[in-house]
């Protein structure tokens, strides 16, 4: 009797250590293993009773862990502020631009084609061959900010023909892609001032005049803020009918936009909130840029815009704006 009761002492922990071995290997593929029977195992005079093992196939499910959301091509911002770079990290955001023909010098090298370069206005075009230098990485060149604001581009839309022109000229030999000069969203007449929204197509209308042909745009560049996300879907889709009523059929690149910067964050959120959504699920937008990464002053009406800032520019955090965008 003693002699069985060491035996089976002796087989239990070795039948135990290789259950476990064999449940380790089904870690890496799914096999058959050795299952512990609910009975415990008896022994008696006669001896050990036999041990009948049962078999089931175990399957391990690997599940990915995501850190941060993939990246949205279409998603970006206006730098204002450096650091550029690392805000597009804190947002999750795929380009950017800053209104100069040179990337933020914060960037490193292997961040170049985050960078679309743009010709701001007239006196930009100084800058030609630099900003051509500097499209190659990002593919894509930009026309001029708010050509119908005289304290913005400022430019006429015959200068603006003209100019193209020589846009044209430098860029499309080296595969450069161009986005039209973007007008603010103020109608023809608006505060006084004659081209409004339109300024594109009176442009259009001076070059097809000079060159006997439409100008070259791989995209429609526009600027717009309203505090109603309808109101930006409503201009965005009167634009887009105006440009196929003129042989553009090409993406739309919202190179500025944002809500009532002067009104409520809550506000201000909402409009980003029933606004990106469209953007991203409309497939003629094909990039936009929130204003702006980091707002530190003033605009030219004395009005604070800071709210509309997606980093706060003093502790580099994101702001509750900074948040609700990186969702998209």
């Amino acid at each position: 009797m003693e002699k069985i009761k060491r035996l089976a002492a002796a087989i239990i922990p070795l039948l135990i250590t290789l259950l476990l071995g064999v449940a380790l290997a089904q870690v890496i593929h799914p096999q058959s293993r050795l299952e512990i029977p609910l009975e415990p195992i008896m022994a008696n005079a006669e001896g050990v009773e036999t041990l009948d093992l049962s078999t089931t196939t175990v399957y391990s499910v690997y599940l990915p862990v995501m850190v941060n959301p993939p990246l949205n091509p279409k998603k970006g911002f206006g730098a204002k502020a450096q650091p550029a770079c690392n805000d597009l990290v804190k947002v999750n955001a795929s380009w950017y631009f800053n209104w100069t023909s040179w990337p933020d010098s914060t960037c490193s090298p292997d961040q170049k084609e985050k960078f679309v370069p743009r010709i701001y206005n007239a006196d930009g075009m100084a800058f030609l061959s630099v900003a051509i230098d500097n499209a190659q990485a990002s593919g894509w060149l930009i026309g001029f900010s708010e050509p119908n604001l005289p304290w913005q581009g400022n430019i006429t839309p015959k200068q603006g023909a003209t100019l193209w022109r020589q846009i044209e000229n430098a860029a499309l030999p080296k595969g450069i892609k161009l986005v039209s000069p973007s007008p603010n969203q103020w109608n023809p007449g608006q505060h006084g001032y004659p081209y409004g929204h339109q300024w594109t197509w009176y442009m259009v209308n001076e070059y097809k005049a000079l060159y006997g042909t439409n100008p070259h745009f791989d995209a429609l560049g526009w600027n717009i803020y309203k505090s109603k996300a309808s109101d930006i879907k409503a201009f965005l889709n009167a634009r887009r009918g105006e440009a196929l009523d003129r042989g553009y059929n090409v993406p739309f690149w919202l190179l500025e936009y944002g809500g009532d910067c002067g009104s409520s964050v809550d506000q201000i959120r909402s409009t980003m909130e029933n606004t990106n959504p469209w953007l991203d699920s409309t497939p003629w937008i094909g990039r936009y840029a929130w204003f702006a990464n980091r707002i530190t002053t003033l605009d030219s009406d004395g009005v604070d815009n800071k709210k509309c800032s997606l980093v706060n520019s003093s502790t580099g955090d994101l702001t509750p704006l900074g948040y609700t965008y990186r969702g998209y």
